[in-house]
């Protein structure tokens, strides 16, 4: 199983790096075809040297951001047909989400915006509570490739959860001990600031500190009150009574 797994992630590598080589040709080609193009008209039409260069760059610069406006457009709009997915969660309807996020992957292009859907879909999963699932998506991301913090409070904050709720517990606390420089700017912040509360919670347990534990439970109970953080905290209520019981504490 281990070989098996290993070819697939291999390959996988070899595919992006043919897709991206892929994509660069084809830009590399288009400009070549396009110079050519315009040196013909040039001669044809006997354009002065200067005045050529002058519109040359000049349209050069129009499709630069011709095409960064596109493509910033599409993202938008992609970001926004995600928002419009993410009360789902809200609602306790994690299947409805996962459906709608699936949905967009399927056709979504470039790369930032897949991994940023991809990693929306592990927290569909996440609520689920399939975490093998959620793992398998978020470990096919490279943590090395994401810009900007929220994006890897979000990588991290969902793979630790699912280490810690998977059995994976050693895992799940080298992680969390490693992201805490990250988690500290969004820590009180009305996005991740409840499953960042979560996290810290089950990281206690983990290394049973139940004592701790409890207090971080009282206190986010009082401070995230949306109903699905409630839920979580009712749940790891349960964990740590029956903790107690097994061990007559």
């Amino acid at each position: 199983m281990f070989l098996t797994k290993k070819r697939s992630s291999s390959l996988q590598i070899s595919e992006k790096k043919a897709e991206r080589m892929k994509r660069i040709w084809k830009i590399i080609a288009i400009g070549v075809c396009a110079g050519l193009l315009l040196g013909v008209l040039k001669g044809a039409l006997h354009i002065d040297e200067d005045v050529f260069m002058r519109w040359y760059w000049a349209g050069a610069a129009v499709v630069i951001l011709g095409a960064v406006l596109v493509n910033v457009i599409y993202n938008i709009c992609y970001q926004k047909r995600m928002k419009k997915l993410v009360p789902l969660l809200e609602a306790q309807k994690p299947r409805e989400y996962i459906t709608g996020v699936e949905q967009l992957l399927q056709t979504a292009k470039g790369q930032n915006l897949r991994t940023i859907l991809t990693m929306n879909l592990s927290a569909g999963y996440i609520d689920l509570k399939e975490f093998d699932k959620a793992i398998e998506l978020l470990e096919g991301i490279s943590d090395k490739r994401l810009a900007g913090s929220a994006v890897k409070t979000v990588y991290r904050l969902n793979l630790c959860i699912c280490y810690l709720q998977s059995g994976q517990g050693e895992k799940g606390l080298e992680l969390y001990s490693s992201s805490q420089a990250i988690f500290k700017s969004q820590r009180d912040g009305k996005l991740y600031g409840g499953n960042i509360a979560i996290l810290d919670i089950l990281a206690a347990i983990q290394k049973k500190e139940y004592s701790q534990a409890e207090e971080l439970l009282d206190e986010a109970r009082q401070r995230w009150v949306a109903p699905r953080f409630q839920e979580a905290f009712q749940e790891i209520e349960h964990t740590l009574t029956e903790i107690k019981k097994e061990q007559n504490l």
